[in-house]
């Protein structure tokens, strides 16, 4: 019998279980059982089927270790076992069907689970395991659960962002509002030079003194001085955040000229803007330079977190990769994929940075929003493809430079833009 088949294909039988040899029928079997007086009859395992979506040939599989042979080795494997035929089917195809026990296959009365990623690629609420899997998959400590309501998923994925902005915004071990006093002396403050160790002070430095260069002295920190202070690293470098945008003053037109920006932090001699190489000044081509130029400048031993508002960039390099590649990167009408050789530019510096074991994800942030980061990053996009209109408006109509003056949202941009 063969082990595994496609999901287009007619429904096999199932593998015999455990309990059934080939050549027995059930009433050998329950005879045999029931000779043999004071033995405890054996329950027969339960048959479970193994969908693979992901892997070297994906389907159904009705054993684990021929499934196992599907995804060892593949990157990025979907796989998952499943009681019921139709269930494992319906994980292949994206379609709801009832559970072996005739109920719906989810809790909730719309037929849909949804799976909160706090930690992941790309953060956020998927209705999707399928979807949700690929950002956790090969992520160092991933954090998801799965809930019955998209509520109660987006408040588990706020939560998580909330710790991380308030592990962030603690203040360094040891140092403290007040100083400390002497109760026996009528709470009187104790001099500098003899106070003592503050609780959670770390390798027996006190962080709210320093010496006083004028005078020599040891004397306590000022209010403004304590807030100053940064805490002494304990480890290896962490996150890295980097804005990424693209702008195209113009966009879709012929004299359309784009702009890339890339912002590490404020006077960060790292920030990029620049125009846009090339004749296809498009909006799209810019957001994806845009991230090449991060991954290019970034350090490569240390995580990376691309912020951007296109959502476009993310999807092109976080999911629908996988299928162009399938598909001879064609579309589903057969159309080579437009921007290709910028996405797979982006694919070989993401695997690179994988094969060294570091981190890179992305992060989706609404455009024109005042987010700090993306308002900073849109304007080096901005100022970038200003730089490389150059003689092109000159001698451009009146109407045409207004029009390219008021640069379009890139949001509204990309309805416009061509795939």
């Amino acid at each position: 019998m063969n082990n595994h088949t496609t999901i287009t294909k007619t429904t096999p039988s199932p593998s015999p279980g455990p309990g059934l040899t080939s050549g027995a029928s059930p009433a050998q079997t329950t005879t045999t059982a029931g000779a043999t007086s004071g033995t405890k009859r054996k329950r027969t395992p339960a048959v479970k089927y193994y969908a693979v979506k992901e892997g070297f040939r994906p389907g159904i599989y009705y054993n684990w270790s021929d499934c196992l042979a599907q995804v060892t080795g593949f990157k990025g494997a979907v796989f998952q076992s499943f009681p019921s035929l139709e269930e494992a089917t319906s994980f292949l195809t994206g379609q709801k069907v009832a559970s072996h026990n005739g109920t719906a296959s989810t809790n909730n009365e719309n037929g849909t689970r949804f799976y909160g990623v706090q930690r992941g690629r790309v953060p956020g609420v998927y209705s999707n395991w399928a979807e949700a899997q690929e950002q956790i998959k090969g992520y160092t400590r991933p954090r998801y659960k799965k809930f019955d309501t998209r509520q109660e998923a987006e408040e588990f994925v706020k939560m998580g962002q909330e710790n991380e902005v308030s592990k962030s915004s603690q203040i360094p071990g040891g140092l403290t509002n007040a100083n400390p006093t002497d109760a026996v002396n009528g709470d009187a403050e104790i001099p500098a030079a003899f106070a003592p160790l503050p609780p959670g002070a770390e390798d027996g430095f006190d962080p709210n003194v320093l010496l006083e260069p004028s005078t020599g002295k040891i004397v306590y920190k000022a209010p403004e001085q304590k807030l100053a202070t940064k805490a002494k690293p304990t480890g290896p470098p962490g996150m890295l955040r980097i804005y990424t945008d693209g702008s195209s003053l113009g966009n879709g037109k012929k004299i359309a000229q784009a702009g890339v920006g890339v912002y590490f932090g404020p006077n960060d001699t790292r920030n990029v803007s620049e125009p846009l190489k090339g004749h296809r000044q498009t909006n799209q081509r810019a957001e994806l330079t845009a991230i090449i130029r991060a991954l290019e400048i970034a350090p490569r031993h240390r995580p990376v977190t691309i912020v951007t508002d296109s959502r476009y960039a993310i999807d092109c390099v976080t999911n629908w990769f996988r299928k162009w590649v399938r598909n001879n990167w064609q579309t589903s009408d057969g159309k080579p994929v437009e921007n290709k050789d910028l996405i797979q530019s982006i694919l070989v510096k993401i695997s690179e940075r994988d094969s060294l074991k570091v981190t890179t994800t992305f992060e989706w942030v609404k455009g024109h929003n005042r987010d700090a980061g993306n308002e900073a990053a849109d304007r080096l996009a901005v100022d970038g493809a200003r730089r490389g209109v150059g003689g092109q408006l000159s001698s451009a109509p009146v109407g045409l430079k207004a029009a390219v003056d008021d640069d379009l949202p890139d949001e509204l941009a990309d309805e416009f833009d061509d795939f």
